[in-house]
């Protein structure tokens, strides 16, 4: 069942002057799973309490027919071209190797080499057949797109560890 517009609208966290969200994280994620039972805590608040205007973007996906599974990405994963070439993180993963100055992105370098992961797994959509078009035409990569990580991988890779070991993402299945 598709969510109408005054649902989707609900979705978003409560926000301050500046466009910051307001609402507690754990009351928001609360009342976002009244409508999205299917959502794990974590995945409401990495995807929509932390990124205004994923929820418009991304409502093609018909959200209450997601399902999150937690697994682990090996090199074989991380090495395909949809995720290692993936445009946004090919952007993010150059600024960070022209030296471009974030403290996101020290933050991120600094974790990943310490912990030889990133701090939170990111969401990954699991679009093997590569049949998942939105609603407004854009074509979502195959058999994997990034939903949202961006910048975590972006580091991993320019650090070189989606090499080493395996890493653990939040595979999103429509």
């Amino acid at each position: 069942m598709w969510l109408s517009k005054k649902e989707l609208r609900s979705l978003e966290p409560v926000r301050g002057r500046l466009d910051e969200p307001v609402e507690l994280p754990v009351a928001y994620a609360r009342r976002v799973q009244r409508l999205l039972p299917n959502f794990p805590d974590s995945v409401i608040l990495q995807w929509f309490y932390e990124h205004g205007g994923v929820i418009e973007q991304h409502a093609g996906l018909n959200f209450p027919s997601l399902r999150f599974r937690l697994t682990t990405f090996e090199v074989k994963e991380l090495e395909l071209p949809c995720l290692a070439e993936h445009p946004t993180v090919v952007q993010y993963r150059d600024y960070f190797l022209q030296g471009v100055e974030s403290r996101r992105m020290k933050r991120l370098a600094q974790f990943i080499q310490q912990q030889g992961t990133w701090p939170v797994p990111p969401l990954v959509f699991d679009n093997a057949d590569g049949g998942f078009v939105a609603s407004w035409g854009f074509r979502y990569s195959r058999p994997f797109d990034v939903l949202e990580g961006h910048h975590r991988m972006a580091v991993l890779y320019a650090l070189g560890m989606h090499r080493r070991g395996s890493h653990e993402v939040w595979l999103v299945q429509h």
